[in-house]
């Protein structure tokens, strides 16, 4: 038994209405461009609370470039369906059949629109609080764009593919589809050009805020190729210009552990210890003041353990004027430091959080540092390189 069939008329101007078409193109063009614009401008002020809290995410040029050619296209597909929206509110037929469909073509469209802008907002306002609360991106266990790719091209698809789906209920598509297709490829590069924020504006003013972080990190791993023959990878390098990073943190606390073994450290890590104590990268165990272990906090080399490492080379070894350029770097942080003592009863819950958030240095490791820079000035063979060691002070206020 054949199964009945009706007859569906061509998709045209005519029987969507002049007039309704074309404000269902101008209505899809601008929520296209306004969503593009929503999305780029969103994604940046992440970007920016991030580097503000945490550590700046900086994509990589093929990632950065992917991202913004995603975001044009959703914003292209997502204004489709507000076209079609339009499109299909046309009264022009009048048969209960088709008014179902109608309705059915609508709605679909609008419930990809707002489902599509809840998950990206929903999505924006978590890794907004992500950013808040200090986690860095760099520390998410997924990769979007390594592992996740194809949905990301998927979806722009799929949103523009339904639309058509559902009109073709209604009407007979012809080559509608490929011209549409088209008009919104060529809109998606249109956003792109038009819409897209470059990145290095907000990363230039966090490059400018960590400038000498950087540029110390650049003049040691530049020495250590000349002089010492050491070169260390770009990963190593990326996780020195981190700060909050669990990366970062772990290669502060190793750092320490190497020093605190029984045998003698490379100078490789002896170079790393420099640089993390001079830009100040901080591993905090804890953020309060424990009386039974006052070294809980301390992030670096202990002063002794570096004296016990002195002992491992010769008094003219590279080690050697690196390890007492670590002790420079640790008496220069003291000096410029708050005292830690414990925290007054009293004081209120935020002050007391404020309190731990800053940094300082226990007073119990200023003492330390001092014993050991003393010891060192009594001993003969290290008398030259003592007189470079600044003083250290301990009438600070506390």
């Amino acid at each position: 038994m054949n199964k009945p069939y009706f007859k569906k008329d061509k998709i045209s101007i005519q029987n969507i209405g002049k007039q309704r078409f074309w404000f269902g193109v101008i209505a899809g063009l601008i929520s296209a461009f306004t969503l593009s614009l929503i999305f780029n401008r969103m994604r940046e002020t992440i970007r920016f609370i991030s580097g503000v809290s945490v550590d700046l995410v900086i994509l990589k040029e093929d990632e950065f470039l992917f991202f913004n050619y995603f975001f044009a296209a959703l914003a292209s597909s997502l204004g489709f369906s507000i076209t079609i929206w339009v499109w299909m509110r046309s009264k022009i037929y009048q048969r209960k059949k088709y008014k179902r469909y109608k309705e059915q073509a609508k709605t679909q469209a609008l419930f990809f629109f707002w489902t599509i802008l809840f998950l990206t907002a929903q999505l924006s306002y978590l890794l907004l609080f992500v950013a808040l609360a200090g986690v860095s991106s760099f520390d998410l266990p997924i990769d979007l764009y390594q592992d996740h790719w194809l949905l990301f091209v998927l979806t722009p698809l799929v949103i523009f593919l339904q639309n058509w789906f559902s009109v073709r209920l209604i009407y007979k598509s012809g080559l509608w589809i490929f011209y549409s297709l088209c008009i919104s490829a060529i809109l998606t590069f249109i956003l792109y050009y038009t819409t897209t924020v470059n990145q290095n504006e907000i990363n230039s003013i966090y490059f400018k805020n960590n400038k000498n972080a950087y540029e110390y990190i650049e003049k040691e791993t530049q020495k250590a190729k000349k002089n010492y023959r050491i070169e260390f990878s770009e990963n190593t390098i990326e996780i020195l210009k981190q700060w909050n990073t669990n990366s970062a943190t772990e290669q502060v606390r190793s750092l320490q552990q190497d020093f605190n073994k029984k045998e003698s450290v490379n100078l490789k890590t002896i170079l790393l210890e420099k640089i993390s104590i001079h830009n100040y990268k901080y591993y905090n165990k804890y953020r309060y003041y424990n009386e039974r272990n006052p070294f809980i906090n301390w992030p670096y080399a202990f002063p002794k353990d570096i004296l016990n490492q002195l002992n491992y080379f010769d008094i003219n070894s590279n080690e050697t004027k690196e390890l007492f350029e670590i002790l420079k770097e640790l008496i220069i942080l003291a000096n410029k430091s708050k005292l830690e003592v414990k925290t007054p009863e009293s004081t209120s819950y935020f002050n007391r959080e404020k309190y731990n958030s800053e940094y300082k240095v226990n007073i119990e490791v200023i003492k330390e540092l001092k014993e050991v820079c003393d010891s060192l000035k009594k001993i003969k063979k290290y008398a030259h390189l003592s007189k470079t060691l600044p003083e250290v002070k301990l009438n600070k206020t506390q």
